[in-house]
């Protein structure tokens, strides 16, 4: 029997939803591709021995293709994003999914160093878009009281794609050489196209703002309600005023008068904790050669700081859901600054290993936040430009990272020192996004159990 159907607007609908089936569904997708995404990216570092090996060239060439990927991983950045608040989610992650498939099976049957640098560029140029899209379709599926909480667990799988590249390392590049490697980067992507093409659907929030008589939403809104519930009719956002194409509308969202200064903080913020990451590419290097530890214990403060940076990934959204950006992501940045420093201080102790969990708890839970505050910073129309263009921004610090080795290592600098200038960047991160969340009109927190 039909019901009449009550009118809301979709924010409300969204912000009054039992986290649900659904949207542990939607969660448990979206992590599982960022996994991929992660493993994809970062593949040629893993088999770098081997590779150059089969090329016949020195370690040192490969670094034309690392610099080619991520080239276009700032392309891609600036100009993917928007057109998946155009065009859509899902369908853009199918375009960005098949170009990465792709580019890794082309490279698979090159022999060479310049067919190889060409794909992963390609590579870069498709891959770097995944995560801005799929926090923005996790941050618009979730009421507003779990946002931070489901984005920030959305990032984290880009670690559970790190402990694929351990497994592969240990199983499958000895036996199968770097192509073995570059088979599963096509063989993920190749399964999980069906499964984003049937199971993933796009942003409600976006399907209203674009047209709020799309004949899918009714669908889509039963799938989000619980069983037996009334139907639901949802209303368009609110037009943008005076805004007479998109391109206009999307600028306004970033750039118009009270938005500039925070998309510039947002921008600072990235680009801090993105300069940690790339130097910290070093980190192998340094405690190996300047600390003087063996390789296994090396390898075992690798594996420390994959795996307490994941626990940290993981419980930041909680934290950051409940007592909001400004105390917990400030914090967070700020707390990984002084880790990074007593790694220094105390390396070569047994505190040493303290200071390199905290600091990666830390250091990786405010990096998976970045996305988490872009999100609740831009509306829904201009979400994942607005992710998308911070990323992207940020991709420019990652020019540096070759120097920051050669400049402490021919330098002669000790642990304290180098330490101490990796927890620069780190807090810095902290201390712009201790300003942007002062300002009038920063995202504040709506705790469990509220709004």
């Amino acid at each position: 029997m039909a019901t009449a159907s009550d009118t809301t607007d979709v924010d409300s609908f969204l912000d009054g939803l039992k986290f649900s089936r659904f949207h542990l569904g939607i969660l448990l997708l979206c992590t599982a591709l960022t996994a991929i995404d992660g493993y994809e990216l970062y593949v040629v570092g893993w088999v770098l021995p081997e590779l150059a090996k089969d090329f016949g060239v020195p370690r040192t060439a490969i670094t034309a293709a690392m610099v080619a990927q991520q080239v276009g991983m700032l392309l891609g950045g600036f100009v993917i994003p928007p057109l998946a608040d155009r065009l859509g989610r899902p369908r853009l992650l199918l375009f960005c999914y098949t170009g990465m498939m792709l580019s890794a099976l082309a490279i698979i049957l090159t022999d060479a160093l310049v067919p190889f640098t060409v794909c992963r560029f390609f590579a870069g140029f498709f891959g770097t878009a995944m995560i801005p899209i799929l926090v923005t379709l996790t941050s618009e599926t979730a009421p507003r009281r779990l946002r931070s909480t489901m984005s920030t667990i959305t990032v984290s799988g880009t670690m559970i794609g790190a402990l694929l590249g351990a497994l592969m390392q240990g199983f499958i590049l000895e036996p199968f050489g770097w192509r073995g490697a570059f088979w599963i980067a096509v063989a993920m992507p190749a399964l999980m196209l069906p499964v984003i093409f049937l199971f993933l659907p796009e942003s409600l929030r976006s399907m209203v703002a674009r047209n709020s008589q799309d004949p899918a939403i009714p669908a889509l809104v039963k799938r989000m309600q619980p069983r037996g519930a009334s139907s639901v009719t949802l209303s368009a956002p609110p037009a943008p005023e005076r805004s007479t194409t998109a391109t206009a509308t999307l600028l306004a969202d970033i750039f118009g008068p009270g938005q500039r200064l925070k998309t510039f903080l947002m921008w600072g913020i990235a680009i801090s904790s993105f300069i940690f990451i790339t130097a910290g590419v070093w980190k192998t290097t340094i405690f190996k050669d300047v600390v003087g530890l063996p390789w296994k214990q090396v390898a075992l403060i690798n594996g420390t700081n994959t795996v307490a940076g994941f626990i940290g990934m993981l419980s930041i959204g909680f934290f950051i859901d409940r007592f909001g950006f400004k105390r917990v992501m400030s914090g967070t940045f700020l707390l990984a600054a002084l880790g990074s420093l007593m790694i220094g201080l105390t390396a070569p102790s047994a505190a040493m290993y303290v200071a390199v969990i905290a600091m990666a708890m830390c250091q990786h839970g405010g990096q998976a936040s970045i996305p988490a505050l872009a999100a609740a910073l831009y509306p829904p129309r201009s979400r994942a430009t607005g992710i998308g263009w911070t990323y992207a921004a940020a991709r420019v610090a990652s020019v540096g990272a070759p120097f920051f080795g050669d400049f402490v290592l021919k330098g002669g600098f000790g642990p304290v020192g180098i330490f101490a200038m990796l927890g620069v960047p780190l807090a810095s991160a902290g201390i712009l996004t201790f300003w942007l969340m002062s300002l009038k009109g920063a995202p504040q927190p709506v705790r469990a159990g509220h709004g």
